[in-house]
């Protein structure tokens, strides 16, 4: 090799400098894009790992830099400044590809919020980085010989592929220290609890919880002030969360929505918020892939009427047999069923007829009948309106109070909301769709006065083995229902094609679009006055595309 005029360490040292500089910057970004991700995971490693393994999400950007300043510094090794030079290129090329990572603070259909936990995560990452970096660059670098340089990049390469796991790492390593967090803010929660003593209803199901929750809560706040957490908040860090900033003195009822991810969910939600009352919407297969069988949905939403004590309230929605099942098997002193059809209801509705507008109907309760009207859409969120009515008719309020309340309820956000933007009708029903809310959905769809019925749809997920057959089914009714169909990503691509061909739709009233914002702006430029747009599910950024890392 020739002699390089400022020295041989010096030289080292600079080509690690500008090597560390690079991988730095590029690191620090990427470990930001791939959080977006774990935390959409909810820090679930194993699921996040699934997630990086079935799209391929391994470095492509950071290595087609650093792979070739390796070769290249194996065939110059010779030449120490052609060595240096090239190490130069590999650090511009590293800043240039890591200005254009994508940043998910700013970017994407649901956004990386760096909340303290987050913050903690990506920190110790580029720490553990950090470690597995720098010293072994610099070891390769000085102890490596004349390859040093090379080995160095290579080993920078090889880190980029790892990236997810210092991610990871981070995680476990941090979950003792955020147990004891959680447990501090729980302890706090709990003694708010203790102190406002307000009578708690739980509310759980396969789908249906948050809806009822609100429907609940504004039912409950004719009678008394009511606490009831926000959004789809219901799990027992955002159920903390909201008892702490939230909750007040003068709160008579809490009305707690309890998610479940696996067994053993809602039962830390009831030991946590003890439920005087509970409220079954549905036990389906949503999040099937999670749970592994429909009897261990049962398993886990069975928690929440398990909870409630003997002298408790249960109500449980009679359309659906699971639902129907629970009642059975773990009755208490008021254990009521409402739905539209079957045996024993207490509450049920007949002569539904829905509008733009929203719905009329008549509502039975104990042996009466009440003509009603609301602004919502759909059977599934007129179960949810029985459900809330129940509950909270069998608390004491009477059902005319109920009912006037129910006429003034606004539609709960992208579940079945109509909203006309001037000659065009949208309905918005974006969040989680499931089997039942799907076929509403188009049901509703069908009814609404319009030229053109437009499906914008990416299909339904989580639902196990059942996935590619329930998305055929509805698949083929939207075919029935719709003039236009367009179809968002590849995560049921196979599945939907199959069922709009079994439905008639012909090719000319399908088109496939990679994402999301693809769809809306192809429909943007067509759209036209009587157009009606359902906007069915919308899948976040990890069902969305292919990522390219």
């Amino acid at each position: 090799m020739n002699d390089p005029v400022f020295g041989e360490g010096a030289l080292l040292a600079l080509h690690s400098g500008l090597a560390l500089v690079g991988i730095g910057a590029f690191a620090w970004r990427r470990t930001i894009h791939l959080m977006r991700y774990f935390q959409q995971e909810e820090y679930d490693s194993p699921r996040f790992w699934a997630w990086v393994r079935d799209n391929r999400a391994f470095d492509r950007r950071g290595t087609v830099v650093a792979v070739p300043v390796a070769v290249a510094m194996v065939l110059t090794h010779m030449f120490w400044y052609a060595v240096l030079g090239e190490a130069i290129g590999g650090m511009v090329g590293l800043l240039v590809m890591a200005r254009g990572e994508v940043d998910p603070r700013v970017t994407g259909k649901k956004k990386l919020v760096m909340t303290q936990r987050a913050t903690r995560i990506h920190r110790l990452a580029m720490a553990l980085f950090a470690l597995f970096c720098v010293p072994f660059v610099l070891l390769l670098l000085f102890a490596g010989g004349a390859f040093g340089p090379a080995l160095a990049w290579g080993w920078l390469a090889v880190l980029l592929q790892i990236t997810p796991f210092f991610l990871m790492l981070a995680e476990r390593l941090l979950a003792p220290g955020e147990k004891r967090i959680q447990d501090t803010f729980q302890a706090e929660a709990k003694k708010i609890l203790a102190d406002v003593h307000p009578t708690i209803i739980g509310i759980t199901g396969s789908y249906g919880k948050t809806s009822t929750k609100m429907i609940l809560g504004e039912l409950l706040s004719a009678d008394a002030p009511t606490f009831w957490t926000a959004k789809s908040i219901n799990t027992p860090m955002g159920v903390t969360r909201e008892i702490r900033e939230k909750m007040k003195a003068h709160h008579t009822w809490a009305v707690m929505e309890m998610g479940a991810y696996n067994i053993g969910s809602v039962k830390r939600l009831c030991d946590f918020t003890p439920p005087k009352a509970a409220i079954v919407t549905a036990v389906g297969i949503m999040h099937l892939e999670r749970f592994g069988s429909p009897e261990n949905v049962y398993k886990a939403k069975s928690e929440l009427a398990q909870a409630v004590p003997a002298d408790g309230i249960l109500v449980c929605n009679g359309d659906d047999p699971g639902a129907r099942r629970m009642a059975t098997e773990f009755p208490k002193k008021t254990t009521l069923l409402y739905g539209f059809v079957g045996d024993g209801l207490a509450c049920s509705m007949t002569d539904v007829s829905t509008t733009p507008e929203g719905s009329r109907f008549t509502l039975h309760w104990q042996g009466k009948a009440y003509p009603g009207s609301t602004p919502l859409h759909g059977r599934p969120m007129l179960s949810n309106l029985m459900a809330a009515f129940t509950m909270a008719a069998a608390q004491g309020v009477h059902p005319d109070v109920l009912l006037a309340v129910i006429r003034t309820l606004k539609p709960v956000e992208n579940r079945l909301q109509v909203q006309v933007n001037g000659a065009v009708t949208w309905l918005h029903d974006a969040y989680n769709s499931n089997p039942a809310g799907f076929d509403a959905a188009l049901d509703v769809l069908g009814t609404m006065p319009g030229t053109r019925r437009i499906l914008v749809t990416p299909g339904m997920v989580e639902l196990g083995d059942q996935q590619y057959e329930r998305n055929r089914e509805v698949a083929a009714k939207a075919a029935r229902v719709c003039d236009l169909v367009l179809l968002v990503g590849d995560t049921n691509r196979v599945a939907l094609a199959t069922g709009l061909r079994e439905g008639g739709a012909k090719d000319s009233a399908v088109r496939w679009f990679a994402r999301r914002d693809d769809a809306f702006a192809a429909l943007q430029k067509e759209q036209a006055a009587g157009d009606v747009v359902l906007v069915e599910n919308d899948l976040p950024d990890l069902y969305e595309g292919t990522v390219v890392l």
